[in-house]
């Protein structure tokens, strides 16, 4: 009988067979409960995500949903962790059994570089899918004549500030385009906030973000003043994602945005659902499964999944192998052929 320390979150609670999300939070008391049988043994699946304020716990809480679904009695928690390093330690913990994580933190733990330097390469982490994009956005004044990365050259723009997603994709994208800050005409490192204002007023050409969308941030600025999404695609970002295994090209649907009707192409992150080699194999496979029967289900349970698809599950992003239960639910769905 496994023990889990939860706490039931008021509305994130299914309705029937007794089956979360709940919250596992370790100020809450202990309880201990048994789920019904996945894989005919009865255990609880945990999973780690994000703060609750965020979209990381309601793209798990999806999740745990279409397991219910599927698997009637089942018991499925999700576990609010402050980042995706956290959630990487207590998969490796063996605390968890699976998390959304971000993919690059996901590829800097399975190579042991950057953060987990000290710890040396974990070869025991496996993906399970690549969920929702979190694309670097940029975003122009409507009159810069700004209509490509490549129109940078000589404008004023915000690069963020340091040690942010937002600074390290946009000094990417410059390098992939061969633009130096001495190239540009002013170079802010300014907050999101900061920038918005700065190019409603003026000031500055461009920016970028780095969001799930849609963003109510982007939104509120895309309806104060003038502005356009900028497409971010072609050859050089190309070979830049043959460099970056945890990047992935993303597309800004449409019709989310005042004045942005059109899709635009981008690239970025992505949040990608992780476990280890420890884990059952038949666990992995029946919730893949799970979601991949339920998919209308599954992306339209929250705006950022709407745009997850079966194909760009199993490689956007992902730099590190599959877990065996996620490729053989793949190859069973015909969207793995090769060996």
């Amino acid at each position: 009988m496994k023990h889990i320390i939860r706490l039931a979150l008021a509305g994130i609670m299914l309705a029937g067979a007794g089956f979360g999300p709940a919250l596992a939070d370790s100020h809450a008391s202990e309880t201990d409960e048994t789920g019904a049988a996945i894989g005919g043994a009865a255990r609880e699946i945990v999973i780690g995500a994000g703060v609750v304020s965020g979209v990381y716990f309601p793209a798990a809480g999806a999740i745990c949903r279409v397991v219910a679904a599927r698997n009637p009695g089942s018991r499925c928690f999700v576990e609010s962790n402050a980042n995706s390093s956290v959630n990487i330690e207590r998969l490796a913990g063996g605390l968890l059994d699976m998390a959304v994580v971000q993919s690059d933190w996901l590829m800097h733990a399975a190579r042991g570089t950057n953060l987990f330097h000290a710890n040396g390469p974990d070869e025991s982490l496996r993906a399970v899918m690549a969920l929702h994009a979190e694309p670097l956005t940029l975003i122009a004044r409507a009159g810069a004549d700004i209509a490509g990365p490549a129109d940078l050259e000589g404008k004023r723009i915000s690069i963020g500030p340091a040690f942010t997603y937002q600074r390290v994709l946009m000094e990417a994208l410059l390098r992939a385009y061969d633009i130096d800050t001495d190239d540009l005409a002013l170079v802010l490192e300014i907050t999101a906030m900061e920038q918005f204002s700065a190019l409603c007023l003026g000031e500055i050409d461009a920016a970028a973000i780095v969001t799930a969308h849609p963003s109510p941030v982007l939104a509120e600025a895309m309806q104060r003043c003038e502005l356009k999404l900028v497409p971010v695609a072609g050859e050089k970002v190309d070979e830049l994602l043959e460099r970056r295994p945890d990047l992935a090209s993303a597309t800004i649907p449409g019709g989310l945005y005042t004045g942005a009707l059109d899709d635009v192409p981008a690239f970025g992150l992505r949040a990608v659902l992780a476990t280890t080699v420890n884990v059952d194999d038949g666990l992995v496979r029946q919730v893949t499964e799970a979601i991949l029967d339920s998919m209308a289900e599954f992306t339209g349970q929250h705006p950022v999944l709407a745009g997850v698809g079966a194909r760009t599950m199993i490689s956007a992003g992902i730099s590190l192998p599959l877990h065996p239960g996620a490729e053989a639910a793949y190859r069973a769905k015909g969207l793995l052929t090769t060996e």
